[in-house]
């Protein structure tokens, strides 16, 4: 919509209730997810530098158990559907995979590793986030976090990571952030932008 001129701003929302998808007898998985809702406003303009998004269909460490939903024509019981991982194989995928994406994005714009002022990542996991941390050779003021105070909330963890730094002032006009996810599928995607607030 922004290069055809047909839309100059854009709200994105990003709404999760994870709660609702875990077994809370498994205690492995439940107690990493939150619920959350973020939202960014996008406009027009030089800010957007690039984005890159990869699907692998080949794993299934990630997954819904059983379908959810209501099928008008076929009446049964509807078994309740949980999310299961494989934390390790998860853990595993989700390191490699964004540091290949974050070292072909920087190749890509002809930047180094310390170019970046931030890289935002998508609140997974602290181990995942310092592991690409350590392998991009990085201090941890450049990879801020709040998992530690709302879980893993899925597709809303970017938006409310950026919310937060924003109100909290350290974001600063002209700032290069390195947006950084992964999920089910299983994708990775990484995205450079300029702060221009």
């Amino acid at each position: 919509y922004f290069k055809s001129k047909k839309a100059k701003k854009a709200l994105i929302v990003c709404a999760e209730a994870m709660s609702k998808l875990v077994d809370w007898s498994d205690r492995s998985t439940c107690v990493l997810f939150g619920d959350g809702a973020g939202a960014v406003v996008l406009e027009s303009g030089n800010g957007f530098k690039d984005i890159s998004l990869t699907v692998n269909g080949e794993y299934e460490h990630l997954y819904v158990q059983k379908a959810s939903g209501n099928i008008p024509f076929f009446e049964q019981p509807e078994q309740k559907a949980f999310l299961k991982m494989d934390g390790q194989e998860i853990y595993i995928f989700a390191v490699s995979s964004i540091i290949r994406e974050i070292s072909s994005m920087l190749e890509k714009h002809s930047m180094t590793a310390s170019d970046p002022d931030y890289y935002i990542f998508h609140q997974a996991n602290i181990r995942i986030i310092d592991s690409a941390r350590k392998k991009l050779r990085q201090s941890g003021e450049k990879f801020p976090v709040n998992l530690d105070r709302y879980g893993n909330t899925s597709s809303a963890s970017i938006p409310m990571l950026l919310d937060e730094m924003n109100r909290e002032g350290k974001l600063k006009k002209g700032d290069i952030l390195m947006l950084c996810t992964f999920g089910a599928g299983l994708t990775t995607g990484a995205c450079i932008i300029e702060w221009n607030k």
